[in-house]
C-alpha cells in the first residue's frame, strides 16, 4: 500500500513515459568529416559509387595460370602485384608470378597457391592443381549502387572504416542535443574572499554524462540560491536543447529553480518521481523543441537520476536507442528484505557472479559509490531477495560501451 508520503508522486515508469511522449524527435543535421564521425548518427543512407573490387583480383599468392591449363609445368613470363592497373594476358604453358590484391583480366584465370607448386630453373612445375580459383570477383565486397550504410545507424568504428573505403571523405549526421548546465547552491559557490563549503562534484558528473551519452555540453554556470542571480544565468544563454540544473527543486526556502523558470515559460510535466535516491527529479519543457531536467544537489542522488533519466531524453532527441541499458544477472550474496512503495537505486559491489548490497546507502556517500560496481534496481514492493537468488544488476561499466 503507497503510503501518505508517495501519493502526490508519480511511478518511475510513468516518468519514463512523460519524457518519450513530450520529447520531439530532432530533424536537424550537420555534415561532419568521416575520420570525426565515431558514434555519430547517419541523417542519410549511403549506397556504394563503385564495385568493390572494381576488377577481379588474386585472393593468395602464387601463380596465375589458365582456367583449363593442362600443362603440368610452367613458363614465367612475368609478375603482377597489388596496385598494378591491369592484368597481363597468358597463353597456355604460361604462367605469372601474382600476389595478393593484383588485378586479374578475363574471367578465365585461376589462381594456385605457393604451397602447391614449386620452381625450379625458371619454370613452375605444379604439384597440386586446386579445385578453387582464388580469385575476389568484381563486387565481392561492394556492389555499386546498394546501400551499405544506413540512415540512423549509429557509426562504429567498423561502420567508420567502410565509409573511408567508400571514399566518402564527409557524411550527413544528426546534429547533438546542446545541453546548458547550472549547478546552484551557496555552498558550492565561492564568494568574495571566501572559499565554497564544499567541493562542487555534480558538474562533474552532469558533464560526463551528458557526453558519454551522445550530447554537447556548450555552457557550465554557477548559481547561488538567489532567484534573480539563477535568472540572470539561465538568460545568459538563449541556445540549447535541454537545460540540466542541479540542486534547488526541492520544497525548501531556498529552492529557487523550479518558480524561476515556471515564471520564464517553464512548464513543469513531472517534478516528483516516487525512486529513492532521486525523489525531486523534475521535467518539463519550454516549447516544443527545448527542455528541461533538474537533477537533485545530493551527489548520489544526482548521479543515479542522470544515469536514469537522461539516457531517456537522449534516445527520444535522437529518435532511436542510442543509448543501451544493459543487466546482468548476478547471485545476491545475503538476504534482501521485501521493498517499499518506493522504486530504490541500490548501490552494490559484484564480485564473480554475485553482488551484495551496501549497507549504508544514504545519498551524500561518495565513497560508497566509488566502491560500488552497479545497481541493484528494486521495483515498488518488491519481494524479498534469498541469499543465492539471481536478481538483474546495472554494472557500471557495462553503461553505454564504446560502439566497436
Amino acid at each position: 500500500m503507497a503510503s501518505p508520503e508517495t501519493i502526490s508522486m508519480i511511478q518511475f515508469k510513468k516518468a519514463i513515459d512523460i519524457i518519450k511522449k513530450n520529447v520531439i524527435t530532432s530533424q536537424t543535421s550537420e555534415v561532419i568529416h568521416t575520420y570525426d564521425s565515431h558514434k555519430r548518427i547517419l541523417n542519410k543512407s549511403y549506397i556504394s559509387k563503385c564495385n568493390i573490387p572494381n576488377v577481379n583480383t588474386s585472393s593468395m599468392d602464387g601463380i596465375l595460370v589458365l582456367e583449363k591449363n593442362k600443362s603440368k609445368f610452367l613458363k614465367i613470363i612475368g609478375e603482377s602485384k597489388a596496385g598494378d592497373s591491369k592484368g597481363k594476358k597468358l597463353k597456355e604453358g604460361e604462367c605469372i608470378l601474382i600476389f595478393t590484391g593484383a588485378p586479374i583480366a578475363g574471367n578465365n584465370k585461376k589462381v594456385i597457391p605457393n604451397e602447391n607448386f614449386i620452381i625450379k630453373d625458371g619454370i613452375v612445375k605444379i604439384k597440386l592443381n586446386p579445385k578453387h580459383n582464388f580469385i575476389r570477383k568484381i563486387g565481392t565486397d561492394l556492389i555499386k549502387g546498394k546501400v551499405y550504410l544506413k540512415k540512423n545507424s549509429i557509426i562504429t568504428i567498423r561502420s567508420r572504416v567502410l565509409a573511408e573505403s567508400m571514399k566518402l571523405t564527409k557524411i550527413k549526421v544528426k546534429k547533438k542535443p546542446k545541453i546548458f548546465i547550472i549547478c546552484t547552491g551557496d555552498e558550492i559557490v565561492p564568494r568574495v574572499n571566501k572559499k565554497s563549503i564544499l567541493i562542487s562534484t555534480n558538474n562533474i558528473f552532469m558533464k560526463f554524462f551528458v557526453e558519454l551519452f551522445g550530447a554537447e555540453v556548450i555552457k557550465v554556470a554557477y548559481s547561488r540560491d538567489n532567484e534573480e542571480e539563477f535568472e540572470k544565468i539561465y538568460k545568459s544563454q538563449k541556445e540549447f536543447d535541454c537545460l540540466i540544473t542541479s540542486g534547488g527543486i526541492s520544497k525548501g526556502k531556498y529552492d529557487i529553480v523550479k518558480s524561476t523558470l515556471v515564471k520564464n515559460d517553464l512548464q513543469i510535466l513531472f517534478d516528483r518521481v516516487a525512486i529513492k535516491p532521486g525523489k525531486p527529479t523534475t521535467f518539463g519543457k519550454f516549447s516544443k523543441n527545448k527542455y528541461f531536467l533538474g537533477l537533485p544537489g545530493n551527489p548520489v542522488s544526482c548521479f543515479m537520476s542522470i544515469i536514469n533519466f537522461l539516457p531517456i531524453f537522449i534516445n527520444s532527441f535522437y529518435g532511436i536507442d542510442f543509448i543501451k541499458t544493459s543487466f546482468r544477472l548476478l547471485n545476491s550474496k545475503k538476504y534482501i528484505k521485501e521493498n517499499n512503495s518506493l522504486m530504490h537505486f541500490q548501490r552494490v559491489s559484484v564480485k564473480n557472479r554475485s553482488f551484495d548490497v551496501f549497507k549504508n546507502q544514504d545519498s551524500s556517500l561518495l565513497n560508497t559509490l566509488n566502491l560500488s560496481d552497479g545497481i541493484l534496481i528494486r521495483k515498488p514492493d518488491a519481494k524479498s531477495i534469498k541469499s543465492g537468488e539471481k536478481a538483474e544488476i546495472m554494472v557500471f561499466k557495462d553503461i553505454n560501451n564504446d560502439q566497436i
